[in-house]
């Protein structure tokens, strides 16, 4: 079982204005440290939960067209993508 979401992405701690620390903290306090990490990392890192959600969906016997649309939609916002 996972730490309880939603988890957040907080940054840390910069060096010459360069995040380098990334904090992803969930329900219950810290999920992980993301050192030396891109905001994209940190972001589909603290998406994990919905991600699993929507495998979990996809994988169901009883998977449809609604569940396929669920996941790309998780999928195009842990990623940026448009």
């Amino acid at each position: 079982m996972h730490t309880p979401e939603p988890w957040t992405v907080t940054l840390g701690y910069e060096i010459a204005g360069a995040p380098v620390w990334w904090l992803i903290e969930g329900a219950k306090g810290v999920v992980c440290e993301a050192l030396y990490a891109s905001d994209s990392d940190a972001r589909l890192i603290a998406a994990a939960p919905q991600m699993l959600r929507a495998l979990q969906r996809l994988t169901h016997p009883a998977a449809d067209d609604d569940d396929l649309a669920y996941a790309l939609d998780v999928i195009r916002v842990a990623t940026g993508a448009r």
